[in-house]
């Protein structure tokens, strides 16, 4: 099967973007901020809370103005309520669908990005909580009940992701924070907190905060993160890349690096072995079809990266997929993504 007609087969996890309309977006991005200029596009998101109150909540669609690769100071409980796609968390790439919780830490950078047709926009997919270290600390200070939040929010600068039955009714309990206000509305929040000191979790990313946040590096590849994750990975080369931003291949290779703290390479082979994964559980595709239709040019490089990152073989993991996603969809999470 060729990948033309892979592409067609996929579903709706299929990428936003194959590489040619990508490259409008890179080319505007260049327009907008032209790497050796000084106007650059943060990924530095300011949280306002509104006034009168302890934490913010908010729902947004999806495509939004803060629905890209960011960073902020405060901790962030994310909640997907429709669409999947895939989500960058610190080093971590992975998939994710309706109902994913996750706690990111202050300024790991994160972000969650569903493909769509054109036009098309995901009413109220981001549910989301902020809240700054001074105002948790004195809270956990205050309230001896919540001393089990110092472990998980220790846990969460390499963010982490709730599992199990407890993570869909502490999704629920998220929602329902939206429909009160005043006292009720803290309540609430105290009660969430509290229940998420006791519910099962995994750790993402491997490496916490970036030391190059909100360096003109950073800055610059924001753009380039967010098409990269919508792109098809198997269409992805280097040269390619760095030609369109105008950039030498070094020169590209040395900006990503200082931004993301990792080589482009290694971000590849992350972004590649996160498509084989949602292509071999849900795919009747081949293993060595899936290796090719996810941008690796022979079986064994495929079966030796993903053994690296997924601590199984394609092969494994594929049967593994089928047992776990029988049992229950809540039960595969953990080990699908």
């Amino acid at each position: 099967m060729s990948v033309t007609q892979k592409s067609q087969t996929q579903g709706a996890f299929s990428p936003i973007a194959n590489r040619a309309s990508a490259l409008g977006t890179l080319r505007s991005l260049q327009a907008k901020a032209p790497v050796s200029g000084n106007a650059t596009r943060s990924v530095y998101e300011a949280i306002h809370a509104e006034p009168n109150t302890s934490f913010r909540w908010h729902q947004h669609d999806y495509p939004a103005p803060v629905a890209r690769w960011n960073h902020h100071p405060e901790y962030e409980l994310h909640l997907i309520t429709a669409g999947e796609g895939r989500a960058i968390i610190g080093d971590h790439i992975g998939s994710f669908g309706p109902r994913q919780l996750v706690l990111v830490g202050p300024d790991l950078p994160h972000g969650w990005f569903s493909p769509l047709k054109p036009g098309e926009v995901l009413t109220g997919r981001d549910v989301v909580l902020q809240f700054s270290a001074q105002w948790i600390e004195t809270l956990t200070t205050l309230c001896p009940e919540l001393a089990g939040l110092r472990n998980l929010l220790q846990a969460s600068t390499l963010g982490i992701e709730f599992t199990g039955p407890e993570a869909l009714q502490m999704g629920e309990k998220l929602l329902a924070i939206g429909t009160v206000q005043g006292a009720a509305k803290l309540a609430a929040c105290l009660g969430l907190l509290a229940d998420l000191t006791s519910a099962p979790f995994r750790t993402l990313s491997l490496k916490g905060e970036n030391p190059a946040l909100n360096s003109p590096e950073m800055q610059r590849m924001s753009g380039v993160i967010t098409s990269l994750m919508a792109m098809d990975p198997s269409e992805i080369r280097h040269d390619h890349l760095a030609q369109d931003l105008g950039l030498c291949a070094s020169t590209f290779s040395r900006q990503f690096r200082a931004a993301t703290g990792d080589t482009f390479m290694s971000f590849l082979h992350r972004l590649r072995v996160c498509h084989a994964c949602h292509l071999l559980a849900s795919s009747p595709l081949s293993i060595t079809e899936i290796g090719a239709a996810s941008g690796f040019n022979n079986l064994s490089n495929f079966n030796r990266i993903f053994l690296r990152l997924r601590g199984c073989t394609p092969r494994e993991y594929r049967r593994h997929a089928r047992e776990m996603t029988a049992l229950s969809p809540a039960d595969a999470t953990e080990f699908l993504n």
